[in-house]
């Protein structure tokens, strides 16, 4: 049977564990083609945590086992010049980019807005929003040549109503949730169709290290943490696996989703209906 995004080539960025993993090894077995995108540094402050170069080649060696091209591009979004150059090597590689799925961000450790350090809010926003803005600008010429391109920013549910001790990391989802929107009409005349998706709590590595810092700052265990937050994010009162984000992201990377456009689409076990 043919794959959702059969024949399609797809960018991925932060896309070495996590959910970045997980949106491209969804795509891939639905037939695209992908270029796996990440920063792959490890540094030791909570929310900065990359993947490693091991995690990198994994996800692309599941992707040829899948019997589908795939490249690893090491690439900090927020860099112009290393941005433009991840975009070249996928051309050359594929001759083409069908979707591109913003995932890259980072996020600080929970703290109150006159705590964060302007290097600390600038480092946010370099990453989540401007890297968001370099990869469209580098990608969609591409897409406007061959009039057609799914573009997938990947939000948060707090870039609609803002996380008490998140204040960046918030402004800069909001501001990915107003970009999409705007950029959905910029683009629309070259069928290219822009959509977020915005997720709920979703355990991932990054994740994860957010809540030991808040946890151990609170004197709480980090599993008890984690289960109280699932019972305020989720009217499911369970967590939300990386896949079904995924699964959103394929939907609107394919052409089932041809008319929605400019949207943002929550996966958040219900929380934005409470």
């Amino acid at each position: 049977m043919k794959g959702r995004v059969e024949g399609k080539v797809a960018i991925v960025t932060g896309a070495a564990r996590g959910m970045g993993a997980s949106h491209a090894l969804c795509l891939a077995r639905e037939g695209a083609d992908v270029a796996v995108v990440d920063i792959c540094k490890e540094q030791a402050q909570a929310g900065y945590t990359m993947g490693t170069q091991d995690e990198f080649e994994k996800v692309a060696n599941e992707i040829k086992a899948m019997g589908r091209r795939a490249v690893t591009a090491q690439c900090d979004v927020s860099n112009a010049e290393e941005v433009e150059a991840m975009v070249n090597t996928v051309m050359q590689e594929f001759g083409q980019i069908d979707i591109l799925v913003n995932n890259a961000a980072i996020v600080l450790p929970v703290i109150p807005l006159w705590d964060v350090t302007e290097a600390q809010w600038d480092k946010v926003m370099e990453v989540n929003l401007k890297g968001i803005f370099l990869c469209c600008k580098y990608v969609m010429p591409h897409m406007i040549k061959r009039q057609y391109g799914k573009v997938i920013n990947i939000g948060s549910v707090w870039g609609r109503e803002g996380g008490q001790g998140a204040a960046a990391y918030s402004a800069s989802k909001g501001g990915v949730h107003n970009l999409t929107h705007a950029l959905a009409k910029d683009a629309a005349p070259y069928n290219i169709n822009v959509n977020a998706v915005a997720p709920g709590l979703i355990r991932t590595p990054m994740q994860k290290a957010s809540q030991d810092v808040l946890a151990k700052g609170m004197g709480v265990e980090s599993e008890e943490l984690g289960k109280q937050f699932i019972s305020m994010l989720s009217i499911f009162g369970r967590e939300i696996p990386a896949e079904d984000v995924s699964n959103a992201v394929l939907f609107l990377a394919s052409e089932e989703s041809r008319s929605i456009d400019g949207m943002v689409i929550y996966v958040d076990g219900g929380h934005n209906a409470a």
